[in-house]
């Protein structure tokens, strides 16, 4: 057995820093004086982090070999709550960072719950301590209601301030994980192979099906066997976090692999072998679920029968269903966007997935779209093939793609509140009792009432009521009052002709009401 390195996950809510943080850990403790990779929150849209997305660092010590961390920066935003429980599951140290100007948020309790059900030891850093609205103790205090116990309030919980912006405090937060990763006796056996977790996947169109991993035992290798939940794949191309090729990596450091069968499944174990008839010997007898192999593919989980359609018998045949093409660059922003959009299907709305999988959009996924009727087709992060454009161009069919999850939601919302049938709007005017019956004619019955509350109203719709049960409906098409023409009455006693076809008694009772239809709103 020996030592590995720790792998730290960086969690909290949009918007407190994490990736900055994570940058300027990168720029200022590169070992030997190097330059960083570039920013990462340079590179992600609307400064949110998509992804969960692995690196290393090399801390500069003094007469000493350089100390390797591995960071994991998970998400923020609410959307993303599958992949940042996953960051804290496959970590063996958590930071939650909470911005000292904005105090514990929905995201932070989230990503909290997260690091409780992995288990995994807590530094919660305090960052944004440079700004001027920066109030610590109501932090910390908020932190304690959260079931956050700080070591200088009598706790377990270490805490360190930082600046991400400034460099603030980083040494010490640095120290702060050495120190904690120290404590957990981080140990393995370099000898085994590989073995580890999913943590991303995505179709690349050059080098196919590729995944990033993440070992917590021995060494991956090229010319390994590896099976990633029911992916596969001989590995030949090798990358560490920097996309620069490598010919093994030990566990804790993040690993690029591409060429598998198909696109792993992202959280998914995975297990590499010497030998290819060692992977068979695995594989031989994996358990089908219900009868069907399960593995992922292209074209997303396997849908097991058809949706019900429009006008089917039951609840679902008042909704509204829209079809949907859903591509996304990565397997885990997949997740994150279904995630997001599912929010919108209530009881007029539900949505049809024909396709959702990792890659660009192309001329496949737009004669899948022909199929059907009114199919978008959305986009994450990724782009179109321009043969996939002319076909959508030819044939009519919508197809955006977006670099940020809300705009995407939110265009989703658009277009479906556009084909949202009209929803009937009633807004009840008054109440009046009948006094008596003067002439029927027909449909057209003349009666002298008195208003109960509201008004009655010339030209307005009538529901008929006896003992509180509505019997029929019609409208007002004369009002008197003081036997003079009114347009409204709305106190006393009236006269009017009604068109309505149920004969009126006396006692019975007048609900008078208008209505208007409107778009229904999701």
């Amino acid at each position: 057995m020996a030592r590995r390195h720790p792998i730290v996950a960086v969690l909290g809510h949009i918007d407190h820093g994490k990736t900055t943080l994570l940058d300027k850990i990168r720029q200022t403790n590169v070992a030997g004086g190097e330059t960083g990779p570039p920013s990462v929150a340079a590179g992600e849209a609307g400064g949110i982090t998509q992804h969960i997305g692995a690196y290393e660092i090399k801390l500069k010590a003094k007469d000493q070999e350089p100390k390797t961390i591995t960071f994991i920066d998970t998400p923020g935003h609410e959307a993303f709550a599958k992949m940042r429980s996953r960051g804290a599951r496959v970590a063996d140290v958590a930071l939650l960072v909470v911005a000292a100007d904005d105090g514990v948020k929905p995201q932070t309790r989230e990503a909290l719950l997260a690091i409780n059900e992995a288990g995994v030891p807590l530094i919660v850093v305090l960052n944004k301590i440079d700004k001027d609205a920066a109030d610590p103790e109501r932090v910390k205090k908020e932190l304690g209601d959260a079931g956050v116990y700080l070591e200088e309030w009598g706790g377990k919980t270490p805490l360190v301030k930082v600046s991400a912006k400034t460099g603030e405090g980083i040494s010490e937060l640095l120290e702060m994980i050495l120190l904690v990763s120290e404590m957990e006796n981080l140990e393995c056996d370099f000898s085994k192979p590989a073995s580890g977790v999913v943590i991303e996947s995505h179709l690349d169109s050059k080098r196919g099906n590729s995944a990033t991993l993440l070992s917590r035992e021995g060494i991956l290798r090229t010319g390994n066997f590896i099976l990633a939940g029911r992916a596969a794949v001989k590995v030949k191309i090798l990358e560490d976090f920097l996309g620069q090729g490598a010919s093994e990596l030990p566990a804790s450091s993040p690993a690029l692999v591409a060429g598998f069968d198909r696109v792993p499944a992202v959280g998914s174990s995975f297990q590499a072998f010497a030998t290819r008839d060692d992977l068979e010997r695995a594989t031989v007898g994996l358990p089908k679920e219900n009868g069907v192999d399960r593995r992922p593919s292209e074209d997303g989980p396997l849908r097991q029968g058809s949706p019900p359609r429009l006008g089917e018998a039951g609840s679902e045949a008042s909704k509204v269903l829209v079809p949907l093409i859903l591509k996304a660059d990565t397997a885990g922003s997949l997740e994150a966007v279904e995630h997001e959009l599912r929010k919108l299907e209530g009881d007029g709305l539900r949505l049809n997935f024909l396709r959702r999988a990792p890659g660009n959009i192309s001329e496949d996924d737009l004669k899948l779209a022909s199929s059907s009727q009114n199919v978008l087709v959305l986009g994450f992060k990724v782009k179109t093939e321009k043969s996939a454009e002319e076909l959508a161009a030819r044939r009519g069919i919508t197809v955006k793609t977006f670099e940020i999850i809300y705009e995407l939601g939110d265009f989703l919302k658009t277009e479906v509140e556009k084909i949202m049938p009209e929803e009937r709007l009633e807004k009840v005017l008054g109440r009046a009792k009948v006094l008596k019956v003067f002439k029927k004619d027909g449909r057209r019955q003349v009666v002298g009432g008195r208003v109960l509350s509201g008004g009655i109203f010339d030209g307005a719709k009538v529901r008929l009521l006896r003992r509180d049960f509505p019997l029929g409906e019609g409208k007002i098409l004369e009002l008197q009052a003081a036997r003079v023409r009114t347009r409204e009455v709305s106190e006393g006693e009236f006269g009017a002709m009604l068109d309505l076809e149920l004969e009126i008694v006396p006692g019975d009772e007048l609900q008078i009401y208008e209505e208007e239809f409107a778009k229904k709103k999701l």
